[in-house]
């Protein structure tokens, strides 16, 4: 075994290693010589008795051998294969790089060898090499080491081991033949074999001869019982089990006989063993049907006698009563040798027979019930730390699952694999539905399993588990017709019609097609009911559709799928180019057609049922033919009767019931009343007669306000297509204004009454305002009162009130959108817009202007040239019919844009519900273009950092749109969007609207550090933003730069402390990919390092020496005299006269005041207790927040480097102008970011002031390698005038380059030019 090792380890090693070795009758199966030998040295230590080797051919029993010998030859067996795996494995361990990876693919090479023989006759050696390989690998030598190489390539192999075996495990299972069919029936010979049939195939052909075999009587076809030729023995025929079970009792009795012969002693365990061989069984025989093969079989050499040996040890360990049977065991061995002629029959059993009696023999060893050990080792490292780990055991589980796929429906496998949907990794989470997903449609009781959690998978958040999951239930829903779960699949796929990838998007479109509005082959014969032109395959799709929406609150996803539906835009691009097929478009609406019609029958019929919940059964078809009138109202016009389904439906108008589900049944009735309407050449005055009355009533009476204004507009359209004019709409108008009258404006006790009347007028107003065109005095009559009437009611107290006339006033505004121009109403909407107002009040006032803007979007496109200009003269007033592109004269971009400050600063409220009202209309604003774009970019990239996940994902659309369309406006924001984001988060903070606005002046309220969970979403949505600039090297460098510049001179506030610390987090989070992104900022941060750390070390430190010398001479007069030119005053004058926080982006001006010094002098008590002045007291601080803002810069340096591993030779040779290298790789460390220890507050005191500087001088200190060479080169190029006087280190390193901050240090001189020598090297730069 030492030398075979040897030999192994010598060999070259390759996953396509030579194999020459050929198999004895295997075509094109071969495997390594090395393989051979092992395997041959494992039969060979099996230590075959020498006297059993030399008596072979001996009859005789008579072997001086202790009955315990096979057991220990067993031993040996396992002894030897142990010493070879273990240093093997131990080779492994010790070993590294690339002989590790030799090993690791000589050992697989050693296994496919081995999977290659195993339950191959000639080799039985073959199991127990490979197990005991398994059980080292479930050991410290592979899952249980501290190498992940090791643990990895352990799983893997394991996993094909256990492949194999569950393979073999189901042939065995679907085995036919009829020896392998004996052998899984029991323990039982005895058998009741058909008449005149087979008794292995059960055919009774008469072609075929059949021979009966003396033994059990059968008959048999000679093919049959795999009996190679066609010779029948002359003294009879014996089926190969009964002749096996004659050659054994034959043994037996030969046992039985010499044991009798022994002694009185023998003679006792002999009737033992007669005891025990009475009952053959079905597992000895065919164990010696193998035997005798072997033996047949034979060449030359006595290598079968080691095989054959080998099968005895392995059963005889297996075999309770193993040493009360020795003798016979021995018997068995030389079975050939004692019974004559038993070769006769045996010899004629071809190889294949041989293989699945070796296959059937093997799924009884102690190596094929380690399956289930092995597998549950695999499923608990599903659940490993390491994502390498749980990847390739999750690949283990995946072949052997190929294997066979009913694992998956073993409790145990279900709960693991479930366990990986919800796993960390996008990848692992979507291998984990690969595995499921292979094998749904051929074990549908499996999948079914498995829906649950499958379906949560659909609002996973990468986008590859989404689209898996929903092919997965897709298959589902359509391999089985009768899917007990298809309506919860069809709610949760169509919850992603509206998701925010595209593709996923046409996936939904498409899976619904498939489902629904696909034409299926074949003609349909079979129809809905009697006198129905409705096809039952037609039917069935529109109950299943109805089922799906019983369990849906809203109709907007499912009015998604119909119109994608209709128009087949979900299709590839390379479908869409060359054409969607007009044929196809045509089938879909066919279909949708058939689909209405067979709604309208199924309303008759539950009609026709006259059961008390006549309504509730009728509201989900009701909701759907909704829904296809919301698409295309022709689908519910056919033309041969356009108006068969107002007439149809008119009638339902007259129901009495007044609860939620009539209400909400008689909504959908008149919006399909009313959309077909205007498809309708000529309406029945009977028809409009009873609508009029019918919609009139409900108006008056109806208590749901949904159904009141689905009437009014109704109504409207009944008198403009039946040409009644507007009589009645103006007996309406006139009625509810003498109802108001009536009411009285301080009455509360009516206040509902008032508030509906106001709604009703305010719905009059606007729907009829194409009506009361021919009458121009009455409209504007009617107008100017109610514009009147609703100013006065919003006035009243009571807010329910204030409300509704708010509502009726944007109904108005609807009808006669130039009233929003005028003054006393622009004071009015402003009003309800700002921030102090009462939240109801701001919703509805955002409520009134969405309206708006999508009244006017839904007239783009429908009104003609003609159109325009009769609404453009002065009798119809000014119109709305376009959004975009029309200038001046575009009334609707002049409102927005006269109202759209008051709109970005609502999309920043502290209400929820309000900054999701007003980012609607943003949305709305931006897709018609009624403004400039950039003037909206620093409140989405603010609303970015929402709490509210609806609110950040749809500013990220639009933001992401933007960027596509005009990204030079998109960047030259970011700067300000970050300042934003970070008042929202103080605003949220504190509750507090008012610091929203942007020239507010909120000092002193706003605290230094933001709270985690803001600083959570904060991180996350800037995260998102640089996700979208940062494939563009100039993009993100300009992004980063121009937050790095928010360092550079910052004027003092109470913002400003927590503003920079913010940045600083934010830089610090931003998610790089590449090596040249961290490097970028380090260089910016050095860039500000250089510029600014020099002057302000000399001007802190000059502003000490003044403090001190003025306290020197307190000690001596006891006053302080202040000099009028101070040379530390006109060093620092013009730099704090220029010190803006509002410095961004290049030619980016926030406007963000954040206060003035000022208010803060009170605070300088304790630091100008001797009447300093006020100016050289500014000075200080501007200095102090200006080393803060550097410290904070040096920190985040330090960080990064140390994040991303990189050194300071890397840093020095890094240049923006350097091309990128491609593939480059960027190592990350887990390492939390803290500047908690930084001060950046104004000093409390002189010691305070001390200890800010000497903090200041440590950090420059700390810092002193990276712009060493830089600095040179600089002063090179341009020299700065020299000092007697050196200031503080300006370069950068950090804590790991001590030992060459002192080399580099030493030569290092800075200038303290003050400001001049600032700018000279700015201009340089």
């Amino acid at each position: 075994m030492d030398e075979a090792l040897q030999i192994l380890l010598k060999l070259p090693s390759s996953k396509r290693m030579p194999r020459t070795y050929p198999l004895p009758d295997e075509e094109q199966r071969q495997i390594q010589f090395i393989t051979a030998l092992l395997i041959q040295i494992v039969h060979s230590s099996s230590n075959l008795p020498d006297v059993l080797r030399e008596s072979a051919d001996s009859p005789s029993l008579e072997v001086s051998i202790d009955a315990s010998y096979p057991t220990k030859s067993f031993e040996s067996v396992t002894e030897a294969c142990c010493l070879f795996w273990s240093r093997v494995l131990q080779r492994l361990t010790n070993t590294k790089n690339q002989e590790a990876a030799e090993l690791k693919t000589m050992i697989e090479n050693l296994v496919i060898d081995l999977l290659t023989t195993l339950n191959l006759p000639e080799y039985p050696a073959s199991a127990p090499l490979l197990e005991v390989l398994c059980v080292l690998l479930l050991q410290n030598a592979g899952l249980k080491s501290k190498d992940i190489s090791v643990r990895s390539m352990a799983i893997d192999l394991l996993g094909t081991i256990a492949a194999r075996l569950k393979q073999d495990a189901v042939r065995c299972r679907e085995e036919k033949f009829w020896i392998v069919k004996e052998l899984r029936s029991g323990e039982l010979i005895d058998r009741n074999p058909p008449k005149d049939a087979c008794s292995v195939c059960s055919d009774t052909r008469i072609e075929k001869s059949l021979v009966q075999c003396h033994g059990c009587q059968g008959l048999f076809h000679l093919n049959c019982t795999g009996i190679r030729g066609h010779d029948i023995p002359n003294r009879g025929f014996y089926c190969q089990m009964c002749f096996s079970k004659k050659q054994l009792l034959v043994l037996k009795s030969l046992c039985e006989s010499q044991s009798n012969d022994a002694g009185q002693n023998n003679r006792t365990n002999s009737g033992k063993t007669s005891q025990v061989t009475e009952a053959i069984t079905n597992l000895e025989i065919v164990q010696q049907l193998l035997l005798n093969y072997l033996h047949d079989a034979a060449t030359v050499d006595d290598l079968h006698l080691f095989t054959r040996w080998f099968y005895l040890c392995l059963w005889y360990k297996d075999d309770p009563n193993s040493e009360q049977k020795f003798m016979y065991y021995v018997a068995r061995l030389k079975s050939q040798a004692i019974v004559r002629d038993s070769g006769s029959l045996s010899s004629l059993m071809t190889r294949e027979s041989a293989k699945k009696i070796t296959l059937a023999l093997g799924q009884n060893s102690s190596f094929s019930r380690g399956f289930d050990k092995i597998l549950q080792v695999l499923l608990a490292s599903l659940r490993e730390n390491s994502p390498i780990i749980r990847a390739k055991a999750l690949r283990a589980v995946s072949i052997i699952v190929e294997a066979d796929p009913e694992v998956l429906g073993d409790k145990l496998v279900q709960t693991a694999v479930e366990g990986r949907f919800c796993d960390s990794a996008i990848s692992a989470r979507e291998a984990a539905l690969e595995l499921v997903g292979r094998h749904i449609a051929s074990y549908p009781d499996v999948g079914l399993k498995y829906f649950e959690k499958l379906a949560e998978r659909i609002k996973d958040t990468g986008v590859s588990v989404r689209k898996r999951a929903i092919k997965i239930i897709r298959d589902m829903c359509t391999s089985n017709s009768n899917f007990s779960e298809l309506t919860t699949a069809c709610v949760e796929i169509i919850s992603r019609v509206n998701d925010e990838e595209s593709s996923v998007q046409d996936l939904v479109c498409k899976t619904f097609y498939e489902f629904w509005f696909e034409e299926p082959s074949g003609s349909q014969h079979h129809y809905f009911g009697d006198g129905s032109s409705v096809p039952l395959e037609v039917a069935k799709k529109t109950e299943q559709i109805v089922q799906m929406l019983r369990r849906m609150p809203s109709l907007q996803l499912l009015v998604t799928v119909i119109k994608r539906n209709l128009a087949l835009d979900f299709f590839s691009q390379s479908a869409k180019a060359v054409g969607i097929n007009p044929a196809s478009l045509a089938s879909v609406r066919r279909r949708c057609e058939l689909m209405c019609k067979c709604l309208l029958e199924k309303i008759l019929q539950v009609t026709e049922m006259n059961t008390g919940e006549g309504e509730v059964l009728m509201l989900p078809y009701m909701r759907l033919l909704h829904a296809f009138c919301v698409v295309d109202p022709t689908l519910c016009a056919p033309a041969s009767d356009p108006s068969q389904f107002v007439i149809t439906l008119q009638p339902y108008l007259k129901s009495q019931a007044d609860n939620r589900v009539a209400a909400q049944l008689l909504e959908s009735i008149i919006f399909v009343i009313d959309s077909v309407l205007p498809l309708l050449r000529k309406l029945p005055q009977s028809v409009a007669e009873e609508l009029e009355q019918d919609l009139k009533q409900m108006i008056v009476r109806h208590s749901f306000l949904t159904v009141v204004h689905a009437c009014i507009k109704c109504l409207c359209s009944v008198s403009n297509v039946a040409g009644r004019g507007s009589t009645i709409v103006e007996h309406l108008i006139q009625l509810f204004f003498k109802r108001l009258d009536a009411l009285g404006f301080s009455n509360n006790q009516h206040f509902q009454q008032v508030g509906r009347s106001l709604f009703c007028l305010g719905l009059l107003i606007r729907y009829s305002s194409s009506l009361l065109h021919a009458s121009v005095s009455s409209n504007n009559l009617h107008v100017s009162s109610s514009l009147n009437l609703f100013k006065k009611y919003l006035q009243a107290e009571d807010f329910v009130i204030k409300v509704r006339s708010l509502q009726a006033l944007g109904y108005v505004f609807i009808a006669r959108p130039e009233c929003m121009l005028e003054k006393d109403v622009g004071r009015i909407l402003e009003a309800t817009l700002s921030s102090n107002t009462d939240t109801r009040l701001k919703m509805q006032s955002l409520q009134n202007m969405y309206e708006y803007l999508l009244d006017a979007e839904s007239q783009m496109g429908t009104n003609n040239a003609s159109e325009n200009e009769v609404a453009n003269t002065p009798v119809g007033g000014p119109s709305v019919p376009v959004a975009a592109g029309a200038g001046d004269t575009n009334i609707c971009g002049g409102i927005v844009q006269l109202y759209w400050a008051k709109i970005l600063e609502r999309c920043l409220d502290v209400n929820e519900q309000v900054r999701q009202s007003s980012l609607k209309i943003v949305e709305v604003v931006l897709r018609q273009g009624l403004v400039h774009p950039i003037t909206c970019v620093p409140s989405l990239i603010a609303l970015e950092t929402d709490p509210q996940e609806v609110n950040s994902k749809l500013a990220h659309h639009l933001l992401m749109n933007m960027n596509e369309k005009y990204p030079s406006f998109f960047e030259s924001r970011l700067g300000d969007g970050l300042q934003m984001s970070f008042m929202f988060i103080q605003a949220m903070n504190k509750g507090d609207s008012q610091s929203l606005k942007p020239q507010s002046k909120a000092p002193g309220i706003m605290s230094g550090k933001s709270e985690p969970g803001s600083f959570t979403h904060a991180r996350l949505g800037v995260s998102r933003i640089y996700k979208l600039i940062r494939g563009n090297r100039i993009s993100r460098n300009k992004f980063m730069a121009s937050v790095v510049r928010k360092f550079d001179t910052p004027s003092w506030g109470d913002l400003v402390g927590p503003f920079l610390i913010y940045c600083t987090e934010i830089l610090a989070s931003l998610p790089f990919t590449s090596p040249d992104e961290p490097l970028y900022l380090i260089y910016s941060i050095n860039r500000i390092i250089q510029v600014r750390a020099g002057t302000v070390e000399a001007n802190m430190k000059g502003f000490l020496q003044f403090l001190q010398a003025g306290y020197q001479k307190l000690n001596v007069s006891g006053g302080i005299q202040t000099e009028p030119n101070q040379p530390i005053r006109c060093q620092t004058e013009t730099m704090v006269a220029s010190t803006k926080i509002e410095e961004g982006l290049e030619g980016d001006h926030v406007g963000v005041d954040y206060g003035s010094v000022e208010p803060y002098m009170p605070h300088l008590a304790s630091l100008n207790p001797h009447g300093i002045s006020n100016a050289d007291l500014q000075m200080i601080q501007v200095e102090c927040l200006a080393a803060g803002a550097l410290q904070l810069l040096l920190r985040l340096k330090r960080h990064l480097k140390i994040l991303y591993d990189l050194n300071d030779a890397r840093c020095q040779a890094y240049s923006p102008n350097d091309p990128l290298k491609p593939g480059e790789s960027l190592s990350k460390q887990s390492l939390p970011f803290s500047v908690n220890e930084i001060n950046i507050e104004h000093p409390k005191n002189y010691e305070d002031f001390v200890r800010r500087y000497q903090e200041f001088k440590n950090a420059l200190k700390e810092d002193t390698v990276d712009y060493a060479i830089y600095t040179a080169n600089i002063k090179r190029k341009r020299p700065a005038p020299r000092r007697n006087r050196k200031s503080g280190r300006m370069m950068g390193g950090d804590d790991e380059d001590y030992e060459d901050d002192e080399d580099w240090g030493s030569g290092m001189k800075s200038s303290n030019s003050g400001r001049r020598s600032s700018s000279r090297l700015r201009q340089h730069l």
